[in-house]
């Protein structure tokens, strides 16, 4: 049976002001892919309201380390009042928009998710206890930090992708 480790939960990214969100879309996958990560779109909404556009993009991320472990990184990305905008920059019309941004980082890290170690015995779930007690506990742990590194070096880039608009275009 898969065992799940959830190594951050609900952290939060928020902000308001100037932003793409087909450009944020654009780095979140950039980065997932550098980092070698396959990608699932699990929901895809959007909908205009009398405010501006409502977005909702659920999205998983997941990377096979090996046989036993495997990261796994969701997004909950909402954007309310989104409104297309232009705005002139150094007398060139930059297309952007305008609305409120909120995004939403879980990551776990599951182990045995091939099913290599079937519950139908006692002795291979007293085996499967043992191993990842004892043998695997420094690779669970490594693991575990690189999946803390791997939200934190997103948050840390997409904030620099919004303040650096913010800079560049509000003037």
């Amino acid at each position: 049976m898969t065992e799940i480790y959830s190594t951050v939960v609900a952290e939060q990214l928020t902000y308001e002001g100037l932003f793409s969100v087909r450009e944020l879309v654009r780095i979140i996958d950039k980065y997932f892919r550098t980092k070698a990560f396959d990608k699932k779109i699990v929901f895809d909404e959007e909908y205009q309201t009398a405010k501006g556009k409502y977005f909702h993009l659920k999205t998983e991320y997941y990377k096979k380390t090996d046989s036993y472990i495997r990261l796994q990184t969701r997004l909950w990305i909402y954007v309310n009042e989104y409104k297309e905008t232009e705005i002139e920059v150094d007398g060139n019309k930059v297309k952007t928009g305008h609305g409120r941004l909120s995004i939403t980082f879980d990551a776990f890290l599951q182990t045995e998710y091939f099913g290599l170690f079937p519950d139908t015995k006692p002795f291979y779930f007293l085996f499967k206890v043992i191993y990842e007690k004892y043998l695997a506990r420094a690779r669970i742990a490594y693991w575990d930090n690189v999946s803390k590194h791997v939200i934190n070096e997103l948050k840390t880039e997409l904030s620099s992708y919004l303040n650096l608009n913010r800079f560049l275009y509000e003037k």
